[in-house]
């Protein structure tokens, strides 16, 4: 075999090996070495780079072989991923956070929420919203202590509201933890 024939095998077996990439290493492997054992075989009698670019062109494009052999592997079936460690920070700081430091914890959990691909937009906004009951209740509580002389019952709406405010948190969390991944 000459040089030139040489580097042109060569040259094929790069490009397959380019287009073999995705394939898992063992059967890229197993590929290279049956089209390296074609091409030393076919390329044996091969004296010109004519007859040689005939040889390569009779064997088809890489990226052709490559496809034929990835048909043949069976598909791997898609897990469905677990959930990540800003996942699960943002849900406690939406649900317990919520309760220890109401709608300060969850707003640092919506930002949490922003961090992963598990929620889509619309899932943050939903929770946002539900953290804005909360900061409403607590500005209608700001206004009913300001009130000079409260009736009896602004006691009891500030009570609502101090649950109101408290719950927002957890409630977030239930809104964010059963909304479905986006495919």
């Amino acid at each position: 075999m000459t040089t030139d024939v040489t580097r042109w095998s060569e040259a094929y077996l790069a490009e397959l090996d380019r287009a073999a990439l995705d394939l898992p290493a063992e059967r890229r492997a197993e590929l290279r070495d049956q089209i390296r054992a074609h091409l030393e075989a076919e390329l044996a009698t091969a004296t010109t780079d004519t007859d040689a670019r005939v040889v390569l062109d009779r064997l088809g494009d890489p990226s052709d072989i490559v496809a034929e052999a990835a048909a043949d592997l069976p598909s791997p079936t898609p897990a469905r991923p677990g959930t990540s460690p800003a996942e699960t920070i943002a849900l406690l700081l939406l649900g317990i956070g919520g309760v220890a430091l109401p709608l300060i914890a969850p707003a640092v959990g919506v930002l949490f929420m922003r961090s992963t691909p598990r929620w889509t937009g619309a899932q943050v906004r939903g929770t946002w919203l539900i953290l804005g009951v909360g900061l409403l209740a607590l500005l209608a509580g700001f206004a009913l202590a300001t009130i000079p002389n409260p009736p009896a019952a602004a006691g009891l709406a500030a009570l609502a509201l101090i649950g109101v405010i408290v719950a927002v948190g957890p409630l977030a969390a239930v809104y964010a933890a059963t909304r479905p991944r986006p495919a």
